[in-house]
């Protein structure tokens, strides 16, 4: 979970309306997930265990699941894999386990390993959908080792993922333009980060795609390094897995922000320090780009021809 964000809402709502979607569809084409705040989640079931509720996260580098949810269905410790400590993660447990039979909604997706580690906390700082009739149990991570493996088709809106998508699912480029999309590429880096090339004022910048954060962020050393203007708020961005400080929030004023060829600028753009860094030398996203951002735009994540769709809307509420 290396891009977790958790925002203390004091004056900026980042949490807004919330949407009710059903838990299953009757077809096996596509999984349908669950809007709860600016997140996305999926029902998860492990050798036919009773659904539980992952969330939708290309931020993780692949599934994991809640430590204690692992030990509660017996998982047997994977040898597929070794884990490499790092001095934050001292401490912590962490382990991998293989799940034999995991299912996404209907769709069979097992056997696969998982991280399983303490994420129960965490998770539990995120909001649950509003009129939710019973528990909802949030346990895992749905993260890119198997997105990308199944070439995940994400429609954001519809709050559908494809996984395996059929020719008559994936559209060109030019049929999402002919709906008033920009398509903007992206690459998916050695650790399976979404990277996607951007520019903050007139300077050019890389930023992780997190679905897993609700709210887009432009590290503070980046705006204070382009001498970008700010105003401070009153609240305060922090990890609920202690990956960095607590740090104040500010908003950028007056700037242009662009991902490829797609103009961001009539969003809103916070920043805080939190120094998340993209490969062992030590180099930091300039940003997060946040599920906030894939809500307003109406965004399709194509993980299979790694691209990303989004288009503007009028006051009428069709695409301009």
């Amino acid at each position: 979970m290396p891009f977790r964000l958790r925002f203390l809402t004091t004056g900026l709502g980042l949490f807004g309306f919330v949407a009710f979607v059903s838990l299953a569809n009757a077809q096996d084409d596509f999984i349908s997930t669950v809007r709860a705040g600016n997140l996305l989640f999926a029902a998860v079931s492990i050798n036919h265990s009773p659904n539980t509720w992952w969330l939708v996260d290309t931020g993780a580098t692949m599934c994991e699941l809640d430590l204690n949810t692992a030990r509660r269905l017996q998982l047997k410790r994977s040898n597929r894999y070794r884990l490499t400590s790092r001095p934050k993660n001292r401490g912590e447990h962490f382990d991998f386990v293989e799940a034999p039979d995991l299912s996404v909604g209907t769709i069979q997706c097992g056997p696969l390993a998982v991280l399983a580690h303490p994420l129960a906390q965490a998770l539990g700082e995120s909001p649950s959908p509003v009129h939710w009739s019973g528990s909802f149990d949030k346990t895992g991570l749905l993260g890119m080792n198997l997105l990308l493996a199944r070439h995940a088709l994400i429609v954001w809106r519809r709050q559908r993922i494809y996984l395996d998508p059929s020719g008559d699912q994936v559209k060109s480029s030019a049929d999402y333009e002919a709906e008033g999309y920009v398509a903007i590429p992206f690459t998916v880096t050695p650790s399976r980060q979404i990277q996607i090339e951007g520019k903050l004022g007139s300077n050019h910048h890389q930023f992780c795609l997190d679905t897993g954060t609700p709210k887009t962020m432009i590290e503070q050393a980046i705006v204070a390094q382009d001498r970008l203007p700010t105003q401070a708020t009153h609240s305060v961005v922090r990890s609920p897995m202690k990956e960095f400080a607590d740090s104040k929030v500010s908003q950028v004023i007056g700037t242009r922000f662009q991902l490829g060829d797609f103009d961001l600028s009539d969003h809103k753009i916070l920043s805080a320090s939190f120094r998340l860094t993209k490969s062992e030398l030590g180099d930091i996203w300039a940003g997060l780009i946040g599920a906030d951002v894939l809500w307003e735009y109406d965004a399709v994540i194509d993980l299979g021809s790694s691209m990303l769709y989004m288009r503007h809307y009028g006051r009428n509420g069709h695409p301009k």
